[in-house]
């Protein structure tokens, strides 16, 4: 996702973002691409309907730090669980769970822990903070949320991934399907690259976006201030009196040597073809060090990506720009505190039940390799 985390550094995401109708791949492309990548060419490496949330299998990242973005990310059953099922990521209030007023001030939240409950991202302060709202701070975080991924043993390359899902609807919700890499082969983040299926903005009115439309994204450059994703970046619209909350849709992706394709429904979304090193491709200045020198054309999407799902709220990144209507400015030091005293404009729109939920039915991956095919078939039986 734009970070990303959904971006690592969320001061990445320009100010605006373009509105593009999908397009059509020339017919070899698609042609190509969908024959390499079909079903029957490939086995199915992992397989999840959501009868039951499998911890063995799924894994969440526990944090306040949000990626960057500030959503507190924990393993909790209020945030990610399974009815009738689908599987549900839901953002709910921390003032549910320790009061507000120490959540705005003199109070701690401590996410050490151990095993599966325990923090995995310390950064800026992930694991512990305290708020200092009356002495000119923060409050702690007020939005509670669930991210997600796949145990890395479930890794793919060159393979195709679907999801099928319905995305929440409520202004600044910030619902992501994305992958990242299983190792980071060619350094920090963007250079080991980072493939957006599906994000979007679940706002029903905002000028920059909601939830009619869609984005995808491959995120690459040799650095974070260098990242090219605007190259290979598109948002798609929706039927007119349609959203993407009101029905369950399969996001996908199909990638070998030749190409990606993200899809809503079969219908493409973003095409990326593999003809060119992504070094000529980004023109980046001769002072930058190419971190892909030596390595396949379609580097760095020549490794094992894993799947992740989150819902973030908000955030200071620019994913969601200012407006007059918007609670808070990116700009602000306390644009936490804004965003909560400001909530009555925007907790009605996250609905009742569970609208303001991504909510997934199911998710299938398949892979040419056999070896992996075996492993799932052999553990599932």
């Amino acid at each position: 996702m734009l970070q990303k985390t959904h971006f690592s550094l969320l001061t990445l995401i320009p100010a605006i973002l373009p509105l593009i109708q999908a397009f059509e791949l020339r017919q070899s492309d698609h042609n190509a691409l969908t024959k390499a990548a079909a079903n029957d060419d490939m086995c199915v490496m992992f397989e999840d309907h959501f009868n039951h949330f499998d911890l063995a299998h799924w894994k969440h990242e526990i944090t306040l730090s949000g990626g960057g973005n500030g959503e507190f990310q924990r393993n909790n059953r209020t945030n990610s669980f399974v009815e009738d099922g689908v599987l549900y990521l839901k953002p709910s209030y921390t003032s549910d769970w320790i009061s507000e007023s120490k959540m705005k001030d003199g109070g701690t939240i401590n996410l050490w822990g151990s095993d599966e409950t325990a923090c995995t991202d310390n950064s800026a302060g992930g694991c512990e903070r305290e708020s200092f709202g009356e002495s000119g701070g923060t409050y702690l975080n007020p939005i509670q949320s669930a991210k997600i991924k796949l145990d890395k043993s479930f890794s793919v390359s060159y393979g195709k991934v679907e999801v099928n899902a319905r995305l929440p609807k409520g202004d600044w919700l910030w619902p992501g399907i994305w992958l990242m890499p299983k190792h980071a082969q060619y350094g920090t983040w963007p250079a080991s690259g980072e493939i957006d299926i599906v994000e979007t903005r679940g706002n029903v009115n905002y000028t920059y976006g909601n939830v009619t439309t869609a984005g995808s994204t491959i995120q690459w450059g040799p650095s974070g201030d260098l990242n090219n994703y605007l190259d290979t970046h598109v948002e798609v619209l929706i039927d007119s009196g349609k959203s993407f909350a009101d029905d369950f849709h399969i996001w996908g992706l199909e990638w070998n040597e030749d190409g990606l394709r993200t899809y809503v429904d079969n219908t493409t979304m973003l095409y990326v073809s593999f003809d060119q090193p992504f070094w000529e491709r980004g023109k980046f200045p001769k002072w930058a060090t190419n971190p892909w020198k030596g390595a396949d054309i379609s580097a760095p999407f020549d490794q094992e990506f894993y799947l992740i799902m989150n819902v973030a709220v908000g955030g200071t990144n620019g994913y969601f720009p200012d407006t007059k209507e918007k609670p808070w400015k990116n700009a602000d030091p306390r644009a936490v505190n804004k965003f909560w005293d400001r909530r009555r404009q925007w907790q009605s729109t996250w609905g009742s039940k569970h609208q303001s939920a991504l909510a997934i039915e199911s998710v299938t991956i398949w892979t040419k390799d056999q070896a992996k095919c075996n492993a799932w078939n052999n553990n599932s039986a």
